[in-house]
């Protein structure tokens, strides 16, 4: 008995999680945001993570090799708006 579900996640509302994560902790360690192990989800955070920090909305830091890598909310401060519109289609 096989059971199919369709709980799709799309890179948009991942993000929407992120920002939520980001208003409560400006800060946050990459792996905590891996907390689920399936495959598309870790691909869709993954490309939600790329997204917004192609678009200002957080930078992404790592000190040195192999160093803990931090998220980091830029929420408030300059933002890629012709990315944002581009994206968005605003």
């Amino acid at each position: 008995d096989a059971k199919v579900t369709n709980n799709e996640l799309s890179v948009e509302k991942r993000s929407d999680e992120i920002k939520k994560m980001l208003k409560k902790k400006k800060k946050i360690n990459f792996v905590d945001l891996f907390k689920k192990g399936d495959k598309p989800y870790l691909v869709v955070t993954f490309l939600s993570i790329l997204e917004m920090s192609k678009s200002g909305i957080l930078s992404i830091n790592q000190s040195k090799n192999f160093d803990n890598i931090i998220i980091e909310s830029r929420l408030g401060q300059w933002i890629n708006l012709e990315y944002l519109k581009a994206y968005y289609l605003l």
